[in-house]
């Protein structure tokens, strides 16, 4: 298999996506061309039923003929083989050589009968949890590559965002029929419900629209270069769907502000090293934040990515502070060079207009990252840094910062003379210091 084979691969299940009317359609069409590419035999895509204990195939390719009759009846509970393994444990599953693993003799049986030997199986994952997998299964023993993981990985992904949106319309269409009888405040609730939904197939459209633009047949780069950024948007993806919603508590940690931050300038000073990084702390003693401190590096890590990212040219440079007021603490990312920042467009990356749902003034949808301060030209010594950085880490910054209680500002002309861009995250302290 060829990295631009895959990259063209990543192309077409995001525009499939795009094109579908129905979950069915890109289930289908990602297996019919996902399978033969990574060498399966044969391919499955299973859904959870509403008991959210068993598994049920809704589409195949290549299943051995003589058992088709019967696949429609087929249930795996989760916990049980890779597929049920996958969805409990929400994790990739490989089985090299299924008939060597003592673990899985019960298993035995059924891969001699239809014909496999190991199986790479990956759960569908949504916000709300697991909601089925898909499984590749493999006539001979093998181990994966990377690539072919990654590629796994993002056809689970957009599998399982298909399904997603596709129920979250049913239940908006099924919502919106009950509101004529409902009173204003279930009509409240639905238009803050519309307000979510549409920040969501936002986002959507944003990692589509960089998928798209990273697997563009003309591209010059490398395609171990595109499917590094690739797996990066993958993976910050899929930390922005799995950020603990307001139902789950968050962890009490007594943090001192100081040390995740100079822990984040650490982790980009070792992977730029090329780029200035100022970090300007208070000579005060600081008040201790109660928040959870590995949400809280997370969220610096990633607004100091785009600030470096910003930074990527001669003069650029970038400045972190620690800022301390009344009741709050500010923590800031500013950065000169390149501007990382943009207003808020409809515009997708194949050019063509959407239209945009007429909703409140927001001013945290004002600006966006711009899609192109992520570009990398072949043989840049920026190259690695922007690879490390995707568009949806803003979304996933302010998403954070909500959570952990705080307020995120953007500027898009700060800094001393006003000729930087700035990211600041501001909580909330209590008044005494420890």
């Amino acid at each position: 298999m060829t990295d631009s084979r895959e990259l063209l691969a990543v192309r077409e299940v995001a525009h499939a996506f795009l094109r579908a009317d129905h979950p069915s359609e890109v289930q289908q069409f990602a297996l019919d061309r996902v399978t033969p590419l990574l060498g399966a035999q044969f391919s499955l895509v299973m859904q959870l039923g509403s008991d959210g204990e068993l598994l049920r195939p809704v589409a195949q390719h290549e299943w051995p003929a003589p058992y088709r009759a019967w696949i429609g009846a087929l249930r795996v509970r989760v916990g049980d083989g890779p597929s049920g393994l996958a969805v409990a444990e929400r994790r990739m599953v490989e089985v090299p050589d299924l008939l060597s693993d003592p673990e899985l003799e019960p298993w035995y049986d059924v891969a001699r009968e239809l014909g496999f030997r190991s199986i790479l199986a990956a759960p569908l994952e949504t916000a709300d949890g697991p909601i089925g997998a898909v499984a590749f299964y493999f006539a001979d023993a093998r181990r994966v590559t990377d690539e072919q993981r990654t590629l796994v990985r993002l056809v689970a992904d957009q599998l399982a965002a298909v399904t997603d949106k596709a129920r979250r319309a049913d239940a908006l269409r099924r919502a919106n029929a009950a509101l004529a009888d409902a009173n204003a405040e279930l009509e409240g609730q639905a238009n803050e419900w519309a307000s979510r939904e549409h920040t969501r197939a936002r986002h959507e459209r944003m990692l589509v629209d960089a998928l798209v633009r990273l697997s563009q047949p003309d591209d010059v780069r490398d395609a171990q270069s595109r499917l590094r950024a690739i797996d990066t948007l993958s993976a910050h993806s899929a930390a922005l769907l799995n950020i603990p919603d307001a139902s789950t508590p968050v962890r009490g940690d007594d943090v001192d502000p100081r040390e995740p931050v100079r822990e984040a300038v650490a982790v980009w000073r070792a992977r730029a090293p090329m780029i200035p990084i100022q970090l300007d702390e208070p000579t005060v003693l600081l008040p201790t934040m109660v928040t959870d401190r590995a949400l809280l590096r997370q969220a610096l890590e990633l607004a100091l990515g785009l600030g470096v990212c910003g930074a990527c040219s001669s003069d650029g440079k970038v400045r972190v502070e620690i800022r301390l007021g009344r009741g709050f603490l500010s923590l800031t990312v500013g950065w000169r060079g390149v501007d990382v920042l943009e207003p808020v467009s409809t515009k997708s990356a194949g050019g063509a207009y959407r239209p945009e749902p007429q909703l409140p003034p927001d001013p945290l949808r004002i600006l966006q990252v711009r899609s192109a301060a992520l570009d990398w030209e072949p043989g840049s010594p920026y190259a690695t840094v922007k690879q490390a950085v995707a568009v949806i880490d803003l979304p996933l910054v302010r998403a954070l910062v909500s959570r952990l209680g705080g307020d995120l500002r953007l500027e898009m002309e700060a800094g001393p003379d006003a000729g930087e861009q700035e990211i600041r995250l501001v909580f909330p302290v209590a008044a005494t210091h420890d």
